[in-house]
């Protein structure tokens, strides 16, 4: 499978587990010698010369201001250290590269991947990088006890070494992995990251 279409793959899914960020920094250790594109000259735009009001540049600012991450109020302790418990276990098999472990953290009805792709793809991943996943902030933002489902925020920084070049690249994104609790219980169903 060629960088491009790892790249493609990962664009429209955008919701693999951990893949995502593998794909990406795959992505960019095949670029790093390969020319940057030139970019267009932009536009010059006129100068707005009227000032704004204080109380206009106060408003702007609140909006744009960030909320704190902050845990579900409906989680009970029980579930919290369930959830917690699985998230960690996802971690540990992903970054001792031991596919079955890893697979067993995933259900096997997911929502945002297909779990036999899912084994090849991470096989493939294994096979090419050398990957640490550390993640940070870990919070569960929501729980669904009706639906039997939570979603847990985490800033995931991400240590990948491509094992030809030996290029590592780090980086940070912040995902929300969404579990649902099974007969065999918490299972991830899929992932959403964002840079």
């Amino acid at each position: 499978m060629s960088y491009n279409e790892t790249e493609g793959k990962w664009l429209k899914h955008m919701t693999y587990k951990w893949i995502g960020t593998a794909v990406l920094a795959g992505v960019i250790l095949a670029g790093c010698g390969s020319d940057a594109e030139k970019e267009e000259p932009k536009e010059d735009k006129p100068v707005q010369e009227a000032a704004e009001s204080p109380a206009k540049k106060e408003s702007e600012e609140k909006a744009t201001e960030k909320k704190p991450i902050e845990e579900a109020d409906n989680l009970p302790p029980e579930e919290k250290e369930a959830l917690l418990q699985a998230f960690e276990q996802n971690i540990q098999a992903f970054n001792s590269k031991d596919v079955d472990a890893y697979m067993e953290t995933l259900s096997k009805k997911p929502v945002s991947f297909d779990y036999e792709e899912e084994r090849k793809y991470v096989e493939k991943t294994f096979a090419s990088f050398d990957m640490k996943l550390e993640p940070q902030h870990t919070v569960i933002i929501k729980y669904d006890e009706k639906k039997k489902e939570a979603n847990i925020f985490s800033a995931m920084k991400t240590v990948t070494k491509d094992l030809q070049s030996e290029k590592v690249v780090e980086n940070v994104t912040r995902q929300v992995s969404v579990y649902r609790k099974e007969e065999s219980g918490w299972k991830q169903i899929s992932t959403f990251a964002m840079q």
